[in-house]
């Protein structure tokens, strides 16, 4: 059943056209105008990027959502009875996959701030302490 016209709301009338004006591929006008502003957000979101991974702080955050997303690790789901969970075991891959792809996005970003992340929180990058040089007599 369609509904009478009086019963649509304002502006959710199917049939109106939406006000949105369509670009028009062949003006070099609108080609640059598009490509400029593809530039700034490109641009934009470099300087985010840089300015979260620029301190200690912003490191940290963005390790704990690695560490959430469960990024570098395989997790396999098993019932309380220890039967294997196929639907838990594929929600925790696609949870994983989401944090590698983040990952990967910042490293094309901001190499060097991922690599500072990873020397402040990952325990795998931890420098070992020195022992102190011992005085022979």
């Amino acid at each position: 059943m369609i509904p009478d016209e009086d019963e649509i709301p304002a502006g959710e009338n199917p049939e109106q056209e939406p006000d949105v004006e369509i670009a028009n591929a062949a003006d070099p006008a609108q080609i640059a105008a598009r490509s400029q502003k593809q530039r700034e957000t490109k641009n934009d979101a470099a300087k985010f990027w840089n300015s979260v991974f620029a301190t200690a702080n912003g490191r940290r955050e963005m390790w704990n959502i690695l560490q959430e997303s469960h990024a570098f690790e395989v997790r396999f789901a098993c019932g309380p009875n220890g039967f294997p969970q196929p639907e838990a075991t594929f929600f925790n891959a696609g949870e994983s996959a989401f944090g590698l792809r983040l990952y990967q996005s910042w490293l094309l970003m901001e190499p060097e701030g991922v690599r500072a992340m990873h020397i402040e929180n990952d325990s795998k990058w931890a420098k070992p302490k020195r022992a102190p040089k011992r005085k022979d007599d």
